[in-house]
């Protein structure tokens, strides 16, 4: 990250050593420097360009805060790589000075290394949703609305570049959503929009776009189209409920998020949220939306799938749990919160069941109107039977 000090260190990676790597704490509200166990942001190449680890440069290590299950982050990835560029996700044993501090979530970073398995280059703007001060309820943080002036240096403090340049792309972005929104895909991957509203409103992961306007980068391809890319899943499924950017804007049960709306935006926000009321505004786009949460719903929910693989992955990390004694909840709530609620009822250290939270938010979506009733599509075919990247596929 530029211009950020970190401290040089020495890790071991499954046993490769690396020396003089740079190491910070990462993450806006999961660092807390009374606890032991706090996320941490590496960088391999801090002091030499070339260190990787199996071409990684980045670890991204977070404490698994806000998750008594565990499996949260790398549960929502998994998903989420269905259908739109997301960062891998899996699971690290963390020692400092060979005592375990515990057991953690790895990300993949969303850097330029990420961009160039989805995109021909990665030179090109490249920015990150994530306000300098995080505002709320009120702030609009990084929302994309057009209302911090008429020059691209006032929306500097809400966003972050990733990329040399890029604050002049960003603010024709947004005059573009903001103003000419007709145009808007001549600047904005829509579909690819779609599917990350989709994404969020379906596992109510909230600390995103749609609560906080944050956690989100943006990238612009070499046609000049900007491609959204989800960040932070920690707090999926329910986990976070501080807001839902609409009537709810001072927190949520767990009834009312799993009855969120996920057109509920459209009849108010507490503040701007282009990126979701000027795409769902027409009827097309609407539709489309609907019918990508019917898509995940489908795919992951109603077959149980998420819950097979939340089951798989719990018994993959069982023992580094139950060895894990800086975790922030108990061995049985690790085991009870795929299934079940657990914490302290009516508080927002009140975590829902994944399993009872996703089937009373599928029960609630087929009583949505406009969500059930779809069209039946049968007879497909499609042609290469192997479809080749960047070539026509029908």
């Amino acid at each position: 990250s530029k211009g950020e000090d970190r401290w040089i260190c020495d890790i071991r990676i499954n046993g490769q050593l690396y020396e003089n790597v740079g190491i910070r704490y990462k993450g806006y509200s999961s660092v807390n420097l009374e606890d032991r166990k706090n996320p941490f942001n590496i960088d391999l190449a801090y002091t030499l360009n070339n260190k990787n680890y199996k071409g990684f440069t980045s670890l991204r290590l977070s404490n698994v805060n806000y998750d008594p299950s565990f499996v949260r982050e790398a549960l929502s990835y998994e998903i989420a790589r269905k259908y739109m560029p997301a960062s891998r996700a899996n699971f690290a044993n963390v020692y400092i000075n060979d005592t375990l501090l515990g057991l953690y979530s790895n990300v993949e970073a969303v850097n330029k290394k990420f961009i160039l398995r989805f995109f021909p280059g990665n030179d090109n703007s490249f920015i990150k949703g994530s306000p300098a001060n995080l505002k709320y309820p009120f702030g609009q943080n990084a929302n994309l609305a057009d209302t911090h002036g008429t020059d691209s240096t006032g929306y500097i403090p809400y966003y972050e570049l990733e990329s040399d340049w890029g604050w002049s792309d960003l603010f024709h972005f947004i005059i573009v959503l903001n103003q000419q929104s007709d145009s808007v895909s001549q600047v904005l991957n829509v579909d690819r929009a779609l599917w990350m509203h989709a994404f969020n409103y379906t596992l109510l992961n909230l600390d995103s776009y749609i609560g906080y306007s944050q956690n989100y980068y943006m990238y612009k391809n070499d046609k000049g189209i900007f491609n959204t890319i989800p960040w932070d899943m920690n707090m999926s499924f329910g986990s976070f409920r501080h807001t839902d950017g609409s009537y709810h804007y001072t927190g949520l049960t767990i009834p009312q998020t799993e009855q969120l709306n996920p057109l509920g935006l459209l009849d108010f926000a507490v503040s701007p949220r282009p990126l979701v009321t000027k795409l769902l505004k027409n009827d097309t786009l609407k539709r489309m939306f609907l019918a990508h949460m019917r898509t995940i719903i489908t795919e992951n929910i109603s077959n149980n799938e998420y819950f097979t693989r939340g089951q798989f992955m719990q018994g993959v990390i069982d023992s580094a749990v139950k060895n894990d004694l800086n975790k922030f909840y108990s061995y049985e709530y690790f085991h009870e919160n795929l299934l079940n609620t657990v914490g302290s009822s009516g508080s927002e250290n009140e975590f829902p069941g994944i399993k009872e939270i996703m089937e009373a938010r599928v029960a609630y979506l087929d009583t949505l109107d406009g969500f059930a009733g779809q069209p039946v599509i049968s007879e497909i075919t499609h042609a290469p039977e192997i479809p080749v990247r960047n070539e026509p596929c029908w």
